[in-house]
């Protein structure tokens, strides 16, 4: 059988493999090492380790002082925080209170229009016995001939939401009008 792999094998390819068994025994135990060195930087860290990588750990991205800029909506198992600054409007209706966000998303939420209207800064004014909306997002005032306004919110989708005459005043107080 070796004469028959000699056969095959020339002179060319002998002096490739003379060259290539001596790169070999030296590369070999290079990448060995490597393979070493790598698996050594994974291995799990000790407790002192640990506790010095906790304490050089960025600061969080909401701190407690910064938590009070945001709102905090269930949503199935999980919170979100959406900020104040996001909230279009407060809604009431079949016995639920939702929340609507810049982007048109409405949230279910857990408390009454009148104790979110004391909790909320005070951007947030009640326009309709049902309706408290962020004056800060009102992008246009309508007004509909039947002495009563229409606000246009800003907001990735249109919302329209209307302000019932009891609250006519304070939409003209915020606009001059």
């Amino acid at each position: 059988m070796n004469t028959i792999l000699l056969g095959f094998i020339g002179p060319q390819e002998i002096i490739i493999l003379l060259i290539l068994i001596p790169g070999l025994l030296i590369v070999l135990p290079v990448v060995l090492l490597i393979r070493y060195l790598i698996r050594k930087s994974k291995a799990p860290k000790t407790t002192t380790q640990l506790d010095t990588h906790t304490n050089n750990q960025p600061e969080p991205l909401i701190t407690e002082e910064k938590i009070k800029e945001y709102y905090p909506v269930k949503e199935g198992n999980k919170i979100t925080l959406i900020r104040f600054d996001e909230i279009v409007d407060l809604s009431a209706g079949n016995n639920f209170v939702f929340l609507t966000d810049v982007t048109g998303k409405e949230y279910v939420v857990d408390s009454t229009l009148a104790d979110l209207e004391q909790k909320f800064p005070e951007e947030f004014i009640r326009i309709h016995k049902s309706t408290v909306v962020n004056k800060n997002l009102i992008h246009e005032v309508k007004k509909l001939g039947n002495g009563r306004f229409d606000l246009v919110m800003k907001c990735d989708k249109e919302r329209v939401v209307s302000c019932s005459k009891s609250y006519n005043e304070k939409i003209r107080d915020l606009i001059d009008f």
